[in-house]
């Protein structure tokens, strides 16, 4: 689900979940991706000297200068790759643990808000450069999301903790409908500044489960 990113209306700020995320943890966790990040720039740097110095080595005929890029360059790429490569899947896939364990800790803690006893349920998620929020139906009660200790969501970061929202919003719904003999004609999720209007994704349709929700649901149970 790609949800719209908006700026948070003064007038709905609320105080956060008693689920929170380990800052201090993700400091460190953040501080290693970076570092990622940094070698990914090292190895576009080293692909860009690569490519000028055995240019300019071939051009004005110099040896020693097409053979040290021949002989540098690809090594040094090599190790800057890997270090990128690593954490990547280090930190990176915890983060997105991070993300994901948290995402799950405030529905369980907001069960209630979720109205799980109603039979046909619409979840408008609204998604903020800081925090995320979801309310249900016609309810006033919202349901808090605070990512401020990422300080400001990359337009990735965003990407992730949407689809971490409505994972958990498929499994849940689909476990209860699966296991739990739970009868749910309709569930769906839109992602919209408002209730009017919005393209709906569907958990559960007719009473019956949605192929790709269902897909979420085994991948992810």
């Amino acid at each position: 689900m790609a949800m719209e990113s908006l700026k948070k209306p003064q007038a709905e700020q609320s105080t956060a979940p008693a689920a929170q995320i380990d800052g201090e943890r993700l400091k460190k966790l953040l501080k290693g991706e970076r570092t990622g990040n940094i070698a990914i720039g090292a190895c576009a740097i080293l692909l860009i000297y690569f490519a000028a110095g055995f240019a300019v080595g071939k051009f004005c005929d110099i040896y020693a200068l097409k053979l040290s890029t021949l002989i540098i360059a690809p090594v040094l790429s090599v190790i800057a790759a890997g270090v990128a490569a690593y954490c990547n899947v280090k930190f990176g896939g915890e983060i997105d643990k991070v993300i994901n364990g948290y995402v799950r800790d405030v529905f369980i803690e907001n069960a209630k808000l979720m109205h799980p006893e109603k039979d046909s349920l619409t979840f408008y998620c609204r998604l903020y450069d800081d925090s995320a929020e979801i309310s249900v139906n016609n309810y006033k009660e919202k349901i808090l999301f605070d990512f401020s200790a990422f300080k400001k969501l990359s337009p990735l970061r965003k990407s992730t903790v949407a689809a971490a929202i409505t994972t958990r919003l498929c499994v849940t719904f689909l476990k209860l409908n699966l296991q739990r003999g739970a009868k749910f004609s309709s569930v769906s999720y839109t992602a919209r500044a408002d209730k009017s209007g919005g393209k709906r994704a569907y958990i559960i349709n007719g009473g019956k489960p949605d192929k790709k929700a269902l897909k979420i649901y085994y991948k992810n149970k």
